[in-house]
C-alpha cells in the first residue's frame, strides 16, 4: 500500500468550504490501483486550519498514473473562491510497513 497526503493550510473558519471541493467524484475513484480517499480537517497554527487529503493506492506506480492522467489535470483546474483562503500546501508520500486492524 502507498499513501499520499496533501496537507493544505487554510485560513481559520474556511476548512469546511475547501473540503467541499473533494466531496464530488472527479475521476480518481476510477483510476487503476486507487483504494480510497479521505479528507481530514484539523487545527493548524494560530489563525489556520489544516486539511489533510489522503489517498491510498496499491503502489506508487498507480499514484504516478493518476498524476499523469487527464482526470488529474481536470480535477485540479480552477479552484474558484477557495484559492483566496488557501495559505499553502505540502505533499508527502508513505509506504505502508505495519498495519493492525481492518485495513
Amino acid at each position: 500500500m502507498f499513501v499520499v497526503t496533501n496537507t493544505i493550510r487554510i485560513k481559520a473558519g474556511h476548512g469546511k468550504q475547501v473540503s467541499e471541493r473533494f466531496a464530488a467524484a472527479k475521476g480518481v475513484q476510477q483510476m487503476p490501483g486507487f483504494v480510497r480517499l479521505e479528507v481530514w480537517l484539523g487545527e493548524g497554527k494560530e489563525g489556520e486550519e489544516e486539511l489533510k487529503v489522503c489517498t491510498v493506492w496499491e503502489n506508487e506506480e498507480a499514484f504516478k498514473g493518476w498524476t499523469a492522467s487527464e482526470s488529474f489535470r481536470e480535477s485540479h483546474r480552477g479552484g474558484g473562491d477557495t484559492k483566496e483562503v488557501m495559505l499553502g500546501a505540502s505533499l508527502n508520500k508513505y509506504e505502508l510497513v505495519v498495519s493492525h486492524g481492518n485495513v
